[in-house]
């Protein structure tokens, strides 16, 4: 009984430790094209990393799942938001491949 305690124990501190960083899904549902990154961090906050190109400049988050998405081993899906000249281009989730 005391294994299962400590387990869970350390699940939840896990999930509660992984979700701190992150920002609900849904606050991106609120992203347009054409918005300001000022308007964007101030939506869905400051990005987690940053990659720039010429001209171009893209922003990682890290976003929880809504409930009933989430498993034990994933809580939480990255999303893209890219700017050109300062303002969104194009936005999403990050499965795997890298926006251009």
């Amino acid at each position: 009984m005391k294994r299962v305690s400590l387990v869970m124990s350390l699940v939840l501190s896990a999930t509660a430790i992984a979700g701190g960083c992150a920002a609900p899904a849904r606050s991106l549902d609120q992203i347009r094209p054409g918005m300001s990154r000022q308007e964007v961090q101030s939506t869905i906050g400051p990005p987690q990393t940053v990659a720039h190109s010429p001209g171009k400049e893209c922003a990682y988050y890290t976003m929880l799942k809504d409930f009933w998405s989430r498993v034990p081993w994933s809580v939480s899906d990255r999303y893209y938001v890219c700017y050109d000249a300062g303002r969104v281009e194009a936005f999403g989730k990050v499965d795997g491949a890298a926006p251009q």
